[in-house]
């Protein structure tokens, strides 16, 4: 008696070329810029990039765009899109979380002094996020015209897991969305030298985190968010580097720098935990024995 072939998969909704042409390629590249600059001259902001800012928060930034960057880079890899809705919802509200921000303290930005490289750098700045926006509705349309199945969403991830990742992201949401809206007590409050764009830059930072917690929870399968998860690793480290580096420049008297040391290594310690369980429950071996889900219609995700 002979057997019967072994049902297949429908073909899932792929991610769309134009959404990694026009949206996920450059914000990578822009992110991987940003973090080099940011980076390797945080004592020289003033020259080269768009606005002066101290060393320590040119080192948190730098992490945040360093992990940005990861993230941008693994679901340039992907081929699914439920595999990158994630970061690109994140993206997309970064995007317009920046255009606000640079917008708000353009007076800040090196428009109109400053050193050849550091003018250049600010009409840049400008440029490409009152441009990105536009570009990035271009990318959604593209993604929402292409069409595919989704998998069935697996079961709710165990409380223990959905918890934290609950908890945090609704802190940092919070948290982000204070410093956005009024940067300037929290600047005078800082515990280092920091202005009203950078505290409003970092809220806008910690409402993208939170917001992408929230939704990684929401997806309930790790798998689909280990670029978050990649991202959250490499800004915990990269930040806590850059706070260690720049030391002498912050008052750790201050209860806020240990605020700060406590989120990146909750972000470290999240991101950690986030990959290894990804892997414990669901290896990449396991998703070829499963049962072909039911379609669902293309919009419907």
């Amino acid at each position: 008696m002979s057997q019967l072939p072994p049902r297949l998969s429908p073909p899932y909704r792929p991610v769309s070329p134009l959404l990694k042409l026009l949206m996920l390629g450059p914000l990578a590249l822009g992110a991987g810029y940003t973090f080099l600059i940011l980076t390797l001259l945080p004592g020289r902001t003033g020259d080269f990039f768009a606005w002066r800012m101290s060393p320590a928060t040119a080192g948190l930034l730098g992490a945040a765009y360093g992990g940005s960057c990861a993230m941008l880079t693994l679901a340039l890899r992907a081929r699914e899109w439920v595999n990158v809705r994630v970061a690109v919802a994140a993206a997309s509200l970064f995007m317009m979380l920046m255009l606000g921000a640079t917008l708000l303290g353009r007076g800040t930005l090196h428009l109109t002094s400053g050193t050849l490289p550091a003018v250049l750098a600010a009409w840049g700045w400008l440029a490409v996020h009152v441009s990105s926006p536009f570009l990035g509705m271009a990318a959604l349309g593209a993604q929402w015209r292409t069409r595919g199945t989704f998998p069935r969403r697996p079961p709710r991830l165990p409380w223990w897991v959905a918890a934290p990742m609950a908890g945090n992201g609704a802190v940092l949401t919070a948290a982000g969305l204070a410093l956005y809206a009024a940067p300037g007590p929290a600047a005078r409050h800082w515990p280092w030298r920091v202005g009203e764009l950078d505290v409003r830059v970092i809220g806008a930072w910690g409402l993208v985190f939170g917001a992408a917690l929230l939704l990684s929870r929401r997806e309930a399968e790790l798998r689909r968010v280990r670029g978050g998860m990649a991202a959250l690793v490499c800004t915990g480290l990269l930040g806590l580097a850059g706070l260690l580096r720049h030391a002498d420049r912050i008052a750790w008297g201050s209860p806020g720098a240990w605020l700060v040391v406590l989120a990146l290594l909750t972000f470290t310690g999240l991101g950690l935990c986030g990959a290894g369980l990804s892997w414990l429950f669901d290896p990449p071996g396991l998703r070829a024995g499963r049962a072909a889900p039911v379609a669902r219609p293309a919009r419907a995700g």
